[in-house]
């Protein structure tokens, strides 16, 4: 996928991550040359993570992440929990259940 063929939404998505990112690095005082020391990863790296490059891999955005202390952020992304769509597609393919009419009738 090219910076051409990816939809809009997405291309934004990712261009704010790479801004949140960017500003969560400066809040805490790191350079990016730090950042690159912590995470392991190239400066080049950190600098098309912080543009939202959409050809950088996701493992380096959450490394990333990891390095700052915002991985509990990872674990909400795509949370079932928080999918309301997908939890009303899901109830609408289960079965409908027999429902009781009250007690048993006594007459055999």
């Amino acid at each position: 996928m090219t910076q051409e063929t990816i939809p809009l939404a997405v291309d934004r998505a990712v261009i704010a991550l790479g801004a949140n990112i960017a500003r969560a690095r400066l809040r805490r005082g790191l350079k990016q040359v730090d950042l690159a020391k912590k995470t392991g990863l190239g400066l080049g790296t950190i600098r098309r993570i912080e543009a939202g490059n959409i050809s950088t891999a996701i493992s380096a955005y959450f490394v990333v992440l990891w390095a700052m202390g915002l991985e509990r952020e990872i674990e909400n992304l795509a949370s079932p929990d928080r999918d309301e769509e997908g939890k009303t597609l899901e109830a609408a393919r289960q079965p409908e259940r027999a429902t009781s009419s009250g007690g048993l009738d006594a007459d055999f």
